[in-house]
């Protein structure tokens, strides 16, 4: 058994304990740590049934299969939760065909829903992106019930060039640039010269 506390909705926090194999059980769905646990809570006072999500799970430091004590929160179906959600990030950029690499700032995002419509994930396909194109927050897209509280300009992920690819570009350019100022130095030598000559 593991120690725990379960507490929210203005009621006392309530100290149990539950079945470490049934918690790692219910922690192993896709739902992963945004599942929803129906808890049959045995006590002095009788028995009662509560629903719950975990807020904060600490495992042992070194034995990190080993859960040391579980935060539950009560949650109501009908009241709306604040959740990150992974993502999930589908595909392969066109710009990967031209050496561009996907680049992925945000791995979840934090949205507001009922408890019964939190999704697995949240999908983004990343096949129509060249090298430059950005993906961001307004760009996903979510069910009508779902809220993302994220900022829309926020970026969720690139694809950029290599950075070797990018030092090639611009040492290209410095050595372009170089070209053109020496051949204008040159030139103003060159007429300089005959300047001299003439006179």
């Amino acid at each position: 058994m593991v120690p725990a506390i379960l507490y929210g909705r203005e009621t006392d926090p309530v100290k149990i304990a539950v079945d470490a194999v049934e918690m790692k059980r219910a922690l192993s769905t896709p739902a992963g740590d945004n599942v929803l646990l129906d808890l049959d809570i045995k006590g002095h006072d009788g028995a009662s049934t509560e629903t719950a999500m975990v807020r904060e799970l600490q495992k042992h430091p070194i034995k990190r299969d080993i859960m040391l004590h579980v935060d539950l929160l009560r949650i109501s179906m009908k009241d709306k939760l604040d959740v990150g959600v992974p993502l999930y990030f589908s595909g392969e950029p066109k710009g990967a065909k031209e050496g561009g690499v996907l680049q992925v700032q945000m791995r979840e995002v934090l949205v507001r829903c009922l408890p019964g419509d939190i999704p697995e994930y949240i999908e983004v396909p990343v096949d129509e992106l060249d090298i430059g194109d950005v993906v961001s927050v307004a760009d996903l897209q979510v069910d009508p019930k779902i809220e993302l509280l994220e900022e829309p300009d926020e970026s969720v992920a690139s694809v950029i060039m290599p950075l070797d690819e990018e030092e090639e570009v611009e040492e290209e350019a410095v050595e372009a640039a170089d070209v053109e100022v020496v051949g204008e130095e040159a030139e103003e030598e060159s007429e300089g010269t005959e300047e001299s000559e003439r006179e």
